[in-house]
């Protein structure tokens, strides 16, 4: 299997068709299908299957194989660079697997200062939830994924810290307090993100003996502070998933009692093997956020 062979089979795992795969790599649909048949004829298996409902599908094996052709491109990914180091070029390309607060609050300025400084190097980002971004690092869909810790399986660099706080009405009964524990909430009704921090949440609450009190989980924090509003519970949520512009001037942020810290991390599947063009986004990332970074 040679090299644009790898690159087509995964192009297509990355768009879900033949045809969009053919327009990223200007072939046409008829030459990917008999480029792909090609390769399966060599593997003597297939890869690729389509169905009416699934529609197009890798097979068990195939997914396994996709595995390491990511690992192979990647290898083919740090020759390139190492070429154009020898240059005096910087390239590249580094996939990012972002939730929806990092890819709001902070891919935008790291992006805009990748371009700026590397205009050689492209970031391509994958959004999605916490436990697909932890799915994509494993896998090798990604080279970066922006995390909660802990996610101990995977290295680490600091990034943005970050803690937990409740959002409630200002005429609360909890209101007049600067910090809330989570005694106070063991009797509240809480209104939590489902995507990114009900685990979390639970996890709190349970290490204190105590069963939260969830009324609503919301996809999107902004239902949960308009459901706040009208009375319905309170929000416990990140200082990093919130700004203040979003928030009614009836609304208070109170800081959360725990010992845990929800941090924002930069995660790698293995450190010792990150490419040129990854260790430029992680150290990046960290210049521009650097005022909030402050636990290792």
């Amino acid at each position: 299997m040679n090299r644009a062979q790898i690159e087509l089979i995964l192009q297509i795992a990355e768009t879900g068709s033949f045809t969009a795969a053919g327009e990223q790599l200007h072939m046409t649909q008829p030459a990917v299908s008999r480029t792909i048949a090609s390769v399966e004829a060599q593997l003597g298996t297939k890869l690729i299957k389509r169905d009416k409902k699934k529609g197009l599908f890798f097979t068990e094996v195939g997914e396994q194989v996709l595995v390491i052709l990511r690992r192979i491109n990647s290898e083919f990914h740090k020759v390139d660079e190492l070429i154009a180091s020898e240059q005096g070029l910087a390239i590249g390309k580094v996939h990012v697997g972002v939730y929806k607060t990092a890819y709001t609050r902070f891919l935008p300025k790291i992006i805009r200062t990748m371009d700026e400084r590397y205009p050689g190097l492209e970031v391509k980002l994958w959004e999605g939830t916490v436990d697909q971004i932890k799915q994509w690092l494993r896998t090798d869909c990604v080279d970066v994924g922006i995390v909660k810790s802990p996610e101990e399986e995977f290295d680490r660099f600091s990034f943005v810290s970050d803690e937990w706080v409740v959002v409630l009405p200002e005429h609360h009964r909890l209101a007049h307090q600067a910090s809330i524990s989570l005694l106070d909430l063991a009797e509240e009704s809480l209104l939590i993100e489902q995507v990114e921090t009900k685990q979390q949440v639970q996890m709190l609450f349970q290490d204190q003996g105590l069963v939260p009190q969830v009324r609503y989980e919301m996809q999107h924090l902004e239902t949960g502070l308009k459901m706040m509003e009208e009375g319905l519970g309170v929000v416990i949520t990140t200082r990093q998933s919130i700004a203040e512009s979003e928030l009614s001037s009836e609304s208070l942020i109170r800081q959360l009692e725990t010992n845990e810290t929800p941090d924002i991390k930069i995660a790698v599947r293995n450190k010792k093997e990150m490419s040129k063009a990854t260790e430029v986004f992680i150290e990046t990332a960290q210049s521009l956020f650097a005022e909030t970074v402050d636990r290792p």
